[in-house]
C-alpha cells in the first residue's frame, strides 16, 4: 500500500510538473498584456492631466520678462555686478519659460516663438553676460541696448512692432536696493 501511494504521489508530481510550466507560461503571456494595459491607462490619464494644466498667458509671461529686464538695467547702472548678473541669469529662464510654455503660441503665428526668441535673445543674453563678467559700465550699458534692441526685433518678427524696448527710465518697482554693499 505504501508503495501505491508513494506511486501515485510521484505520477500527480510528474502530472503536476508539466503542467504547472505550461500555467506559468500562460500567466506570463497575460501577464504583459495586463501591464501594457495599465500603462496605457496611465499614459491617457497623463495625457489628460496635461491638457488641463495652466498655461500662463503669454501677456504675464512678457510682463516678467520687462521686470527682469528693469532690475537688469538698474542693478548694472548701479555696479552691483552680482545682482545684475542674478538678473539676467533670471531674465534667460523667464525665456526659457515662454519657450516650453508658449513655444507655439496662437498669436504670433506663423512665427515660433520656440525659435525666434533662442535665435535672437540667445546671443544678446551672451554679450550682457560677457560684460558683467568685466564689470565695465560702458561695455554692458551698450550690451544692454543690444539686448534691448534684440527684444524689439523679436517683437517685429511677430508683427507687434509697437512693442519697442528701450532703457528704463524711473525703475518699475523701487523696492529692490540696487547698489551693492560697501562692505562687500
Amino acid at each position: 500500500m505504501k508503495s501505491v501511494l508513494l506511486y501515485s504521489a510521484l505520477a500527480l508530481g510528474a502530472c503536476l510538473a508539466g503542467v504547472w510550466p505550461a500555467a506559468n507560461a500562460v500567466e506570463r503571456a497575460v501577464a504583459p498584456a495586463a501591464d501594457n494595459a495599465e500603462i496605457a491607462a496611465l499614459e491617457a490619464r497623463i495625457a489628460k492631466l496635461e491638457k488641463q494644466q495652466h498655461v500662463p498667458e503669454l501677456g504675464q509671461q512678457m510682463l516678467e520678462l520687462q521686470i527682469r529686464h528693469d532690475r537688469l538695467w538698474w542693478a548694472g547702472e548701479a555696479g552691483n555686478w552680482n545682482l545684475a548678473y542674478f538678473m539676467v541669469g533670471e531674465l534667460g529662464e523667464a525665456l526659457r519659460g515662454i519657450e516650453q510654455t508658449n513655444g507655439e503660441a496662437p498669436e504670433v503665428q506663423p512665427e515660433k516663438l520656440a525659435d525666434v526668441m533662442p535665435a535672437l535673445m540667445n546671443p544678446a543674453i551672451r554679450t550682457v553676460q560677457k560684460a558683467l563678467e568685466k564689470k565695465d559700465k560702458a561695455e554692458f550699458a551698450k550690451a544692454y541696448d543690444q539686448l534691448s534692441a534684440a527684444c524689439t526685433e523679436c517683437h517685429q518678427m511677430i508683427g507687434a512692432e509697437f512693442l519697442q524696448i528701450q532703457r528704463p527710465k524711473t525703475p518699475l518697482l523701487d523696492n529692490l536696493r540696487y547698489a551693492p554693499d560697501a562692505a562687500r
